[in-house]
């Protein structure tokens, strides 16, 4: 396992040698695409709101865990590409879903540190992971399992304009599922054991789909 230092340094360096582009996708191997929009600044309705650094730390983690696809916003375009209804971003997963024959689309953000939820699984009414039940009940298990604190579908749903809802529009047969982890387990060094067991369980699961 990485350094916790070495983990928050990757997403800066990421976001360095790509800031003069909207976002950057990496490669993979298998058909599963991890998905950061909120990595940096976002501009929604006029206001700004703080980028989710955990977000696109995990996600970048997990790519080089599990070799999948991955795309990530790397500047500020005054866009929210996770709430507008159209962005370069949501397009470029469409020609990604498309030429890869992606089955997975797992979408990272992080919730407030206020928030009393250590993860909160978007499944729009579980509408956006029906063709892969099991894998979903899979992941959960193993995060309630090893003590984490799940809510499905609370406080955000993953529907509507969300990347989780726009890819269930373009192909109801790809698994969507919106992650939201509490910043207090992706920020904060005191939390970082309980961050390590956190990328263990979702490496694993990952490497389990098919």
């Amino acid at each position: 396992m990485k350094s916790f230092k070495s983990i928050q340094k990757n997403r800066i360096i990421f976001i360095k040698k790509n800031s003069k582009n909207d976002h950057c996708v990496l490669n993979g191997s298998k058909k599963i695409l991890l998905s950061s929009p909120h990595g940096v600044n976002q501009i929604r309705n006029g206001k700004i709101k703080v980028c989710e650094p955990g977000s696109l730390s995990t996600a970048l983690f997990l790519q080089n865990q599990t070799d999948c696809f991955l795309i990530g916003k790397t500047k500020c375009n005054n866009d929210d590409a996770n709430y507008d209804e159209k962005s370069e971003y949501k397009t470029e997963i469409e020609r990604l879903i498309k030429e890869n024959n992606i089955k997975y689309v797992l979408d990272f953000h992080g919730l407030s540190k206020k928030r009393e939820m250590d993860v909160n699984l978007g499944t729009d009414g579980f509408n956006n992971t029906k063709i892969y039940p099991k894998a979903l009940n899979n992941l959960i298990f193993q995060l309630q399992k090893e003590g984490f604190i799940v809510e499905i579908d609370t406080p955000f749903r993953g529907g509507e304009k969300t990347i989780s809802g726009f890819v269930q529009t373009l192909n109801a047969k790809v698994f969507s599922l919106q992650i939201e982890i509490n910043c207090a387990i992706t920020n904060d060094y005191k939390n970082f054991n309980k961050y390590k067991k956190l990328l263990e369980i979702l490496t694993n699961w990952i490497n389990s789909l098919k």
